[in-house]
């Protein structure tokens, strides 16, 4: 084996041991299920590998963020997926969902992954994945009006983030 697949290697298993209870536990929050959780976690170790150049350092500066941020999605994938094979009125749902770049070279992403983990799931759900907002709040276990409030609480925030490190435009 190369020295250059050896080092890959080193890396994702420093990686995966360094931050597996914490993707256990993002998953666990989102799908509230062990087996699924374990899916999720799997999925985005196997996204982590494949993006291991990505990542400059393990335990640097954006790493924790993009490994809880590649959980989260993979969580939020497998949740849409249960959801579509439980209501078929969830097939009109758009494909899309968030892109993923290097550890937080995106402003917004770096403001979305300072939210309060309630927030973040709502804000990811509903623009990243496009769910409706009762649809947000069915998969979340809240009321419609407790979820709109927890957005709005997300927008507010997300806007004084972005205002104070200069990224908001109007």
């Amino acid at each position: 084996m190369n020295k250059q697949k050896q080092n890959r290697i080193q890396k994702f298993e420093s990686l995966f041991e360094r931050y597996y209870a914490a993707m256990m536990g993002a998953a666990l929050r989102i799908l509230k299920n062990d087996r699924d959780a374990e899916d999720a976690v799997q999925q985005a170790g196997e996204a982590l590998y494949k993006n291991i150049d990505k990542i400059t350092e393990v335990g640097g500066e954006g790493c924790y963020t993009f490994v809880i941020l590649t959980v989260e999605r993979k969580a939020l994938n497998i949740l849409k997926s249960r959801s579509r094979r439980r209501e078929t009125a969830l097939e009109d749902i758009p494909e899309q969902g968030v892109e993923m770049t290097a550890p937080c070279e995106n402003a917004v992403e770096e403001a979305i992954s300072a939210l309060p983990p309630d927030q973040r799931q709502a804000v990811l759900l509903k623009h990243g994945m496009g769910y409706e907002i009762k649809e947000v709040a069915k998969i979340m276990g809240l009321s419609y009006s407790a979820t709109q409030k927890l957005l709005w609480r997300a927008k507010e925030k997300l806007y004084d983030i972005l205002t104070e490190k200069g990224e908001y435009i109007q």
